[in-house]
């Protein structure tokens, strides 16, 4: 059975549940309360009234703290689930004491608290999407999965497919005819299916290239199931070594991960403030011969559910980039 299949036969087995506890609830509400589900107020909410600007400060104090408790969720984790629940129910049952009401109110709010226990488990279970990170290339932002092909065309780049695997240096790759520069009248698809070409540049699928000047190697996806049409496809990783580097600078083409320039010299402090949580790998100033930075955008799902990204900058003993590759990890079902 698949890995998706099970995550959602989860989640439909607690909507299950939900619903069921709620019914409960209301039937035993029903028998409890002398007015039904509808019944009149409790005596001892004296008027009979709430006024308006206690009410708008009790939601308003609910919806503070809930959204404070989903905060806390994405830097703890997961686990904080449990704990914001009861945090949440506090404001919850002040606004019950204070409103005076008995089972309708008792009710509503009771379903609510399953609600936010049921979102926090499908939180834990599946997540969310993440948004995919940004590059500014030659000054057009490219966002990894979602610009095509057809987008770079449009905006002045270049896209040029390998012809044979013999391998060039840098200053050759572009002119030696390994590679041949992709011409719209062509009719060329991408192969169906996912594949990454890891920490290359020399024997990448295709470049990316502008007015003449190599970026770096990047890697197309179209679809799982069928093979696109290269200008649909899409950018899923990009890689590029010290030769990209030193040229663009010459040439004043800037490239960026985020606000971080990919050109310059690395320093620690400033990647964590840039990428806090999302920066997980930090150089060993021990070993200087392998430093480098590893960032991820990952999901709760591992990948069967959403995209996830990962980056990595391998830095020189004087912080200088010597390589980097950003990849996307497509979501797909896992067996």
């Amino acid at each position: 059975m698949s890995v998706r299949l099970i995550f959602i036969g989860l989640m439909v087995f607690l909507g299950f549940w939900y619903v069921a506890i709620l019914l409960w609830l209301m039937n035993r509400l029903n028998k409890s309360s002398e007015y039904g589900i509808s019944g009149e107020k409790s005596s001892q909410s004296g008027s009979g009234k709430m006024k308006i600007s206690d009410l708008f400060f009790h939601i308003l104090v609910i919806v503070i703290v809930f959204f404070t408790v989903i905060k806390l969720m994405s830097y703890v984790g997961p686990a904080f689930a449990s704990l914001g629940g009861v945090i949440v129910a506090i404001p919850v049952r002040a606004l019950i004491n204070a409103s005076g009401r008995k089972t309708n109110v008792i009710l509503t709010f009771s379903g609510m608290a399953l609600l936010f226990v049921y979102l926090c488990f499908w939180y834990i279970l599946i997540g969310v999407p993440v948004k995919p990170p940004v590059m500014t290339v030659g000054g057009m932002k490219v966002t990894l999965s979602k610009t095509s092909v057809e987008d770079l065309l449009d905006n002045g780049f270049d896209i040029y497919i390998m012809n044979d695997e013999n391998t060039y240096e840098y200053s050759e790759m572009l002119t030696s005819g390994s590679y041949t520069k992709y011409d719209e009248n062509q009719d060329i698809t991408v192969e169906k299916g996912y594949r990454s070409t890891g920490e290359t540049l020399r024997g990448a699928p295709y470049l990316l290239a502008k007015d003449d000047t190599l970026i770096g190697a990047i890697d197309l996806y179209g679809s799982l199931n069928k093979d696109v049409d290269i200008k649909d496809s899409k950018v899923v990783n990009f890689y590029m070594d010290k030769d990209c580097k030193d040229t663009l600078k010459s040439s004043n083409i800037d490239v960026k991960l985020g606000d971080l320039s990919l050109l310059g010299t690395f320093y620690t402090d400033d990647l964590k403030k840039l990428f806090k949580k999302r920066l997980w790998m930090i150089p060993d100033e021990s070993n200087p011969t392998d430093s480098v930075y590893g960032i991820a955008w990952r999901t709760n799902s591992d990948s069967i559910f959403w995209n996830e990204y990962y980056a990595y900058i391998r830095i020189d003993e004087n912080k200088n980039m010597r390589a980097f590759i950003i990849s996307t990890s497509v979501a797909k079902d896992k067996h």
